[in-house]
């Protein structure tokens, strides 16, 4: 049996955790990767969501990237499509999060947003990227 740090369950054991978020805009002329927002050592990333008002009209891709380096490390969201009904609406990233989902940050990490098409386009955006990540309490990981 595992051992953990606070065996019985009771109603203030194990303790809460509070659920923080950071958001960031990004545009479809944000082509060129922008920072973000930081998250502190020890965070773990919990959730990643996409709102938008108005799709993509791109007529191949369009894809919201964020990650230390997007497009090549995507460890938030990793090429969430903003064509068609994916682009409006308040959407959770599903397979598109990222490789840090769940993972307890090392370091203070600065994240980059992106924002890519192929194909012509007129309109589409602004999208807000939500991002929710909690720190553990002392003796607990994740």
């Amino acid at each position: 049996m595992a051992v953990r740090p606070n065996q019985a369950v009771t109603s203030t054991t194990p303790p809460a955790v509070e659920v923080l978020t950071k958001t960031v805009q990004v545009a479809r002329t944000d082509t060129t990767a922008f920072n973000a927002f930081t998250l502190p050592k020890g965070a773990v990333i919990a959730g990643a969501y996409i709102m938008g008002a108005t799709a993509s009209d791109a007529t191949t891709t369009a894809v919201v990237n964020v990650g230390t380096n997007p497009g090549t490390a995507n460890e938030v969201l990793t090429a969430y499509s903003v064509l068609s009904t994916a682009g409006t609406g308040y959407n959770a990233a599903g397979a598109y999060g990222g490789s840090a989902m769940g993972t307890q940050l090392t370091a203070d990490t600065l994240y980059k947003a992106r924002y890519a098409a192929t194909g012509a386009e007129t309109t589409g955006g602004p999208w807000l990227v939500k991002v929710e990540y909690y720190i553990p309490q002392q003796g607990y990981s994740f």
